[in-house]
């Protein structure tokens, strides 16, 4: 298990060592259909694909993408049908995300002590310090929030509303008035699983234009 381990860091830290210096993440898996806007280019979305700040994921039907932020502390799976923009910035050697999410839903696990990690929605701001959790947006902004393991805080932007959301419980607003919190019913979660580990193999290319394929697993 160990040998394991270290042979996962070790491929991670290659991985992070063919991403181009501005780059703040990298798209691990993309199934189907998910367009990436860079610079208000829109291009098909691949495994391995660099991202940069302000670049904009769109996941249409039947697709998905899974994304890595390049301090290796976070994983976001976005789900069909939704818009993810991935925000990042280095400060104090660690790496804050701040990412906003304008529709649809993402499944994201995140490490502990690793720098800031916040999602915006239209309506909510949502806060973690270490957590595994689904989130939820609706075109009307609604929003549901669904904490797996540590806790989550989700605010309300217009009125400031907030409240702490443990393990096994959900919440839901519309993004004013009151947040109401309750115990997640089993079996809810079903279709946003995601496996414990999986092997990807993704394609790379540094600025010198060497390419590399190679094989990673992600929890």
């Amino acid at each position: 298990m160990k040998m394991k381990i270290f042979f996962i860091i070790i491929i991670t830290m290659f991985v992070i060592s063919l991403i181009a210096e501005e780059s703040v993440g990298i798209t691990l898996k993309v199934k189907g259909n998910v367009i990436l806007t860079h610079e208000e280019e829109d291009l098909k979305a691949k495994d391995g694909a660099e991202l940069e700040n302000n670049d904009v994921l769109e996941s249409k039907d039947e697709s998905f993408a899974v994304v890595k932020f390049i301090d290796g502390s976070s994983v976001v799976k976005l789900f069909p049908n939704s818009v993810l923009t991935i925000n990042a910035e280095k400060k104090d050697g660690k790496l804050n995300k701040r990412s906003n999410l304008k529709l649809g839903n993402l499944w994201a696990k995140v490490s502990k002590n690793t720098g800031e990690f916040v999602i915006d929605t239209p309506t909510t701001v949502i806060s973690v310090k270490g957590t595994k959790f689904v989130l939820l947006v609706a075109e009307n902004g609604s929003t549901n929030l669904y904490t797996l393991e540590g806790a989550v805080n989700i605010k309300n932007k217009k009125d400031g509303n907030e409240a702490n959301v443990g393990k096994g419980q959900k919440a839901s607003t519309s993004g004013e008035g009151e947040i109401i919190v309750s115990t997640i019913i089993e079996g809810e979660m079903d279709e946003y699983d995601i496996s414990s580990s999986e092997i990807l193999n993704i394609n790379l290319k540094n600025e010198n234009g060497e390419k590399r394929s190679i094989e990673i697993e992600f929890e």
